[in-house]
């Protein structure tokens, strides 16, 4: 059995922060409060890794994602980039 080599959550992040900020090009900037206040969340899977952009809110529930990119971890590939912002 070949085992395939996976990605590091580094890597795939700078990835997904290329993608992130070519999306959001096209949207409404958040808040200079918000986006002085903006955090990256990671989540790994089997598959990929995630990364979402997110205000934090009082309790983890209140939290607003700004946008959430996946990168599969094998290929390095943009899987998707979600932006949750109004369109320019």
């Amino acid at each position: 059995m070949v085992k395939k080599k996976l990605m590091r959550l580094a890597d795939m992040e700078a990835i997904a922060r290329v993608a992130t900020h070519d999306a959001l090009k096209s949207c409404m900037p958040p808040s200079k409060e918000d986006e002085n206040a903006l955090v990256l969340g990671k989540l790994l899977t089997d598959e990929a890794g995630v990364f979402e952009l997110y205000v934090p809110g009082p309790k983890p529930e209140d939290a607003r994602i700004i946008s959430r990119t996946t990168v599969n971890r094998v290929t390095g590939e943009v899987v998707s980039v979600e932006v949750f912002l109004p369109k320019l």
